[in-house]
């Protein structure tokens, strides 16, 4: 609905502009902003019907679409880079496959984390924190893991899957 909303007050300032700044007829700004809007509303349908098959084939399988990133490494190299791949929760861990594109090829080394805890406050994923992240709604979380913190961001669905990892110490507690 917002993002109806979003292309229908875009047509109505781009109609307006285009008639306000451009020598012409209103025929001429209606056309145009029609096109434009079309356009929008073309990409946004595509890209939101790829979001939604990758989602299904990774429920499929278990899986999900996620980001991680080690927030306690040297400032300038992995602290503040989010790498996308795909998480799959076992018992006690959950194994992260970096992979790219909207294909989810593989690239690079699986990591295995074993996780001792979730910490359980979320948060907002904005501005500069959201770097290489485009998906909208996107959340965060840390995991205290083998290999020490680990921040691992995805939406809140999946980040209830993620965080109910099970055999892990703690998970009692929850």
């Amino acid at each position: 609905m917002a993002l109806t909303a979003g292309y229908l007050l875009f047509f109505i300032v781009y109609a307006g502009l285009w008639g306000a700044f451009r020598a012409g007829d209103l025929e001429d700004a209606v056309f145009n902003a029609a096109m434009w809007t079309l356009a929008y509303w073309l990409l946004a349908f595509f890209e939101t019907r790829r979001r939604r098959r990758t989602k299904a084939r990774l429920d499929e399988r278990g899986q999900t679409m996620a980001y991680i990133r080690y927030p306690d490494a040297r400032a300038g190299s992995l602290s503040s880079i989010w790498n996308q791949g795909i998480a799959t929760p076992g018992a006690g861990s959950i194994h992260f496959q970096p992979a790219v594109y909207d294909t989810l090829e593989p690239s690079g080394r699986a990591i295995n984390m074993k996780v001792y805890d979730v910490l359980p406050q979320r948060r907002k994923l904005t501005g500069k924190d959201r770097k290489y992240i485009q998906a909208p709604g996107i959340q965060a979380l840390t995991l205290v893991t083998d290999g020490g913190k680990v921040e691992i961001a995805a939406s809140p669905e999946s980040l209830d899957k993620l965080s109910e990892v099970p055999g892990r110490r703690g998970a009692a507690a929850d």
